[in-house]
């Protein structure tokens, strides 16, 4: 299903590089066309974009439409309609919620958790049936005779299960029995999220057979009963699991390779983004600051940048969306048995490559607020010439001259920049190309692809081309050259800033003379600061650049070795191992909670034996705070126990609870003597299907689907009067128009899967109806009648089920919001602080793994067992985990306006800055940990190959803290103080930037000098320098963004006086040092 949404990317941008000149041509064509039709065209063009109708979108909207009109279609024959009776209706909803589109792997899953939930879902039904009958055979043992199914009983549900008088006995146990597994089903529910549609399935079961269950007076009737039901519903699951595996099968290794496609297409898409940012810095102001929204309410105002810049923004948030996306789905593809080339392990080593070169590219939109800091720290507030207000016109020679500075040091840095760019964008082509993950381009009959190619061909000389031989070598050479022209741009700095390089200085930097300027010891620490800032920002995108062209040569290699070892060339079966398979099994029945409970991180004695390695407390299970660890049998064994009032309190059970309540609300009237016959006829029993398919644990998305849900049944009902009507009530043409609606009720799933409940709702609404005529025009209206249900032609039972659906939905609503509600603002709450908490986490181990890199404390990288790699996986587990977290802030955030305001308005504008503020984080973070990497490989060098600087430094840095813990303090200080709703503490302010430049030149004054500007370990400090000062200037914006929202713990008070208006509002009588009026 997700990857359906996506699987146009690939198609449409295979010709990023190659199909320049077909579209030109076809540009060219359409200009010769009459003027009038080009506008229509171009206009029908573009919303038949917009709905994403591409051919793989419409295969699977049309499979989705076979379950049902299958289930529908096979009834008609007399051999299935006399074993399914009036059941027969069950088997298309069951094979629409088979979801046949899944891809294979997630498929077989989902059917075989929905054939163990129907299988325990009989064995509860059969004992509560026995246990019913028990209750009436000890409440009324003169009554020896069986049910009838006649007057005065609910009729036979099925053959062979006819029902008996009323009875209060087997109707109470019956009740309890169907309150209990609510509860257990929608508990589940809650706590897993694989057990959506199992949950769903034994709701139905549940609450059909518990409707009739206090009714049968023999167990033969009951188990007839539960067998015919058991039957429609694996008949049911046989249909979907046949159409998912046989009809247009779709594997999740394709899903993986398509989310792998538009992965890459979406890296060379920001990487022009940032080529054209780039670009536009050479003449343009970079320091404007972005406009705000004039016309969005006064809390919900955006910021506006320029049409680059934007650009840029929305092609990294495209990036980590699919990177999210991606990292769901590889696990599935990994554990898929299928046909194929590239086995799991390639697949996770891919992954790792592409995370590799997604980092230094979004690092590279960095660039963009970095510049805004700048203005916001310098007073540039205003563009040149552009202000509205004359007395505050920035006509500051400071700014204007490093405006100019910066248009100087781009347009130098325009020709490499550009160059490497090209040669990276190749890179991934041909990555695309050598893992045919695209096809190559088709080659005209005299070994071109146009009419001009023979020309491109002498221009490009013995230049390899993407997808040939040699071109990780041109790749690799081309990054050399740009590496080299970093002393262009760097020369340009020094003549800047008055430093004068002899001509041969970045041949012997050591040796070579250089001259500062005059006035250098009369400079300030100020423009000392600024002046090296500029030249850390230069290094700083010359480095993400470098870093990007190293990763994509890396991957080309990558795939240039799979290509030569035949492993590209030949189909084979794949088979994963059984500790994969042993890992999925363990996934599928399990919780995972935050990164410090992973069982990853026991870590043995070095195999060498020389020495051990412990780990911090964040690698161990969490410590209660109530209790010691267990040192006994006794003490293990209590806290087992433990277990069950903490699953009880928990707030997945209060959900289930609820929603039991909301089924029990309407239940009980089937349980009543007076009205039990009145709930069998109107068909009540779908209400209750509603309430547990229809209740979710927010009040917000309750709200919401309330009325999407009510309009999706509206427009079920009038569908299937015109499937109905519409040909002349044939047989084969309804068949063939529900086919057509289901299907396109499933573009609701495809491509807007917020609404997917509200879409499926609608589905199953039209195949009951349409399913129920059908089984009246086959079986006849006396079998129809025979389980106690009147009949209704369709005119009157589409409304009827209408009001029955309407009804479930409403009871649904209100025991949302009954008698607390749980709203989105909590959970939005709940969820930032559970995503600072993880920042913290995240924050922790990018301490320690820089401190080990700077060290050289990692070991050895190809042990599991070694520091660096259990860092690696620490910090990949959990940046993963930030990224769900943050999908699904943004998700809770935006159904909060759909929320029925009551007090005061939800402060979203605030909610999404400090999300914001966590994204930009966890960005620079990553950036932190990336650059330090240099290090790490750098040292890995011999000794004598290391350059003296490299030494002097890393002695240096071992000895200042390049990092600080005082962040994850304050970071998880903050959690705790959204998360309980309590204020900051006073006077908490965060951590100053580090002024490690300062400190290394006090401990060696030469350590940072012009000489050194070219070594490698110089770029990736000035990255992890500027990271770093981004990383505090944001984490103030989100202490007190965080301050807004829950206050200060301050109880110093002020007075203002009318006369003074020089006092600041906020001064305390504590800032003014006055000591007299004080008050208790």
């Amino acid at each position: 299903m997700a990857s359906t949404s996506n699987s146009s990317d690939p198609s449409a941008r295979d010709g990023h590089s190659s199909g320049v000149s077909q579209e030109a041509g076809s540009e060219k064509k359409q200009a010769s066309e009459p003027s009038i039709k080009s506008p229509k065209l171009l206009k029908l063009k573009q919303i038949w974009a917009k709905t994403g109708l591409d051919v793989p979108t419409l295969l699977m909207m049309g499979k989705a439409g076979l379950p049902p009109t299958i289930g529908l279609a096979i009834y008609q024959a007399d051999s299935v309609a006399s074993v399914y009776t009036t059941l027969g209706y069950l088997i298309g909803i069951i094979s629409i919620l088979g979801f046949a589109i899944m891809p294979r792997a997630k498929f077989l899953q989902t059917i075989l958790l929905n054939i163990l939930a129907t299988c325990f879902a009989v064995s509860i039904a059969l004992l509560a049936i026995w246990t019913s009958v028990q209750a009436r055979k000890h409440t009324t043992p003169s009554v020896t005779t069986s049910g009838t199914g006649g007057v005065g009983t609910a009729g036979t549900p099925a053959s062979g299960a006819q029902t008996g008088g009323y009875n209060s006995s087997a109707s109470a146990v019956c009740g309890i029995w169907l309150f209990f597994q609510i509860y257990l089903v929608n508990t589940l529910r809650a706590k897993y999220v694989q057990f959506t549609f199992p949950g769903i399935i034994w709701s139905i079961f549940a609450n059909v057979s518990m409707i009739y269950g206090p009714q049968f007076t023999t167990m033969a009737q009951g188990i007839s009963f539960a067998r015919q039901l058991l039957e429609a519903f694996l008949t049911g699951f046989a249909i979907a699991a046949g159409v998912s595996l046989f009809i247009i099968p779709m594997t999740s290794r394709e899903v993986v390779f398509k989310e792998m496609t538009g992965y890459v297409m979406a890296l060379r898409g920001a990487l022009e983004a940032s080529t054209k940012y780039l670009k536009s810095l050479e003449q343009v102001d970079m320091f404007t600051p972005p406009t705000l929204d004039g016309e969005a309410d006064n809390d919900e105002q955006k910021k506006r940048r320029r049409p680059e810049a934007e650009a840029l923004k929305a092609a990294v948030a495209g990036i980590v969306a699919l990177h999210s996306k991606l990292h769901g789905d590889l696990p599935f593809a990994k554990r898929e048995i299928a046909l194929g080339k590239l086995g799991p392990d390639d697949l996770h080593d891919i992954g790792k490559m592409l995370r590799s070169i997604m980092l230094p590219i979004v690092g590279l939109s960095s660039v963009i607020d970095i510049f805004e800091r700048v203005a916001e720290s310098r007073g540039w507030d205003r563009p040149l010439g552009r202000s509205s207000d004359a007395s505050h016109v920035p006509t500051d020679e400071e700014h204007a001259a490093a405006v100019e500075n910066w248009h100087n040091i781009m347009r130098t840095l325009h020709e490499p920049f550009a160059m490497i760019t090209e040669v990276i964008d190749e890179g991934l082509h041909h990555i695309l190309l050598t893992l045919q993950l695209i096809k190559p381009p088709k080659k005209s009959k005299n070994g071109g692809k146009g009419s001009n190619k023979a020309d491109d061909v002498e221009a490009r000389g013995d230049v390899p081309r993407p997808g040939e031989r040699g071109f990780a070598e041109y790749l690799d050479r081309k990054t050399q050259e740009f590496h080299k022209s970093k002393e262009l741009t760097l020369r340009l700095w020094c003549q800047q800033t008055g430093i004068q390089l002899s001509p041969g200085f970045f041949e012997h930097p050591r040796t070579a003379p250089y001259r500062l300027p005059e006035d250098i010891k009369y400079e300030s620490d100020d423009q000392h600061q600024r002046h090296q800032r500029q030249l850390y920002l230069v290094l700083y995108m010359e480095f993400l650049l470098m870093s990007t062209s190293r990763a994509v040569h890396d991957f080309v290699v990558f795939a240039d070795h799979k290509a030569e070892s035949g492993k590209l060339s030949r189909t084979r079966l794949i088979v994963p191992g059984v500790k994969r398979m042993r890992k999925w099994v363990m996934h599928t029945f399990s919780h995972q909670e935050d990164a410090s409970n992973d069982d990853h991180h026991a870590m043995n004695e070095m195999s060498s034996g020389t020495s051990n390695i412990y780990l911090g407390e964040a690698f161990a299970k969490k410590k209660d705070p109530e209790h010691l660890p267990p040192k006994n049998v006794w003490e293990k064994l209590g806290n087992r126990f433990r277990a069950v009032p903490r699953f009880l309190r928990s707030p997945e059970s209060s959900f289930g609870f609820r929603v039991a309540c909301a089924t029990m609300s309407i239940a009980i009237v089937a349980y009543l003597r007076n009205t039990y016959q009145f709930f069998v006829m109107q068909r009540l029993f779908w209400s209750l299907i509603m309430v547990a398919i229809s209740m979710t644990p927010t009040a917000g998305q309750s709200l919401f689907s309330f009325g999407l849900r009510i309009f999706g049944t509206t427009v079920a009902m009038v569908a299937s009067l015109v499937i109905y009507y519409i040909v002349d009530r044939q047989v084969a043409g309804v068949l063939v128009f529900l086919w057509l609606f289901v299907s396109c009720g499933f573009y609701v799933v495809l491509k807007m899967p917020k609404f997917i409940m509200a879409a499926m709702i609608s589905c199953v609404t039209t195949t009951l109806i349409i399913g129920y005529e059908l089984e009246v025009r086959k079986v006849g209206q006396a079998v129809v009648t025979s389980n106690g249900q009147p009949y209704y032609p369709i005119y009157l039972f589409a409304p009827y089920r209408l009001a029955t659906v309407a009804g479930g939905l409403a009871v649904a609503f209100i025991w949302t919001i009954f008698p607390y509600p749980i709203s989105e603002h909590s959970e939005v709450r709940k969820n930032l602080g559970a995503a600072l908490y993880l920042l913290a986490n995240y924050y922790s181990v990018v301490h320690a793994t820089v401190k080990a890199r700077i060290r050289g404390e990692q070991g050895d990288m190809n042990l599991k067992n070694s520091p660096g790699r259990k860092l690696d996986k620490a910090r990949n587990t959990v940046f993963s985990k930030q990224m769900l977290v943050l999908n699904g802030l943004r998700t809770h955030s935006a159904f909060v306006k759909f929320e029925v305001p009551i007090g005061g308005r939800f402060p979203k504008a605030q909610y999404d800055a400090i999300i914001n503020s966590v994204q930009n984080l966890i960005t620079y973070m990553s950036l932190i940990s990336y650059a330090s990497n240099t290090f790490s490989d750098l040292g890995d060098e011999d000794e004598e190959s290391q350059t003296v600087w490299l030494r002097d430094f890393r002695r240096l840095v071992s000895s200042a803290n390049l990092t600080s813990n005082e962040i994850t303090s304050l970071l998880a200080l903050l959690s705790a103080s959204i998360s309980n709703g309590q204020p900051l503490p006073p006077y908490l302010q965060a951590p100053q930037p580090y002024a490690l430049s300062k400190k290394l030149e006090a401990l060696d004054p030469d350590i940072l000098s012009v000489r050194h500007i070219t070594e490698p370990g110089y770029a990736a400090f000035a990255v992890m320098q500027v990271s770093t000062r981004c990383l505090i200037e944001d984490l103030k914006k989100l202490m007190h963004g965080v301050k807004d929202l829950v206050g200060e713990l301050d109880f110093s008070f002020h007075t203002v006086s009318t006369s003074n208006d020089s006092l600041d509002s906020n001064e305390t009588l504590l800032n003014r040092d006055v000591d007299k009026g004080k008050q208790e």
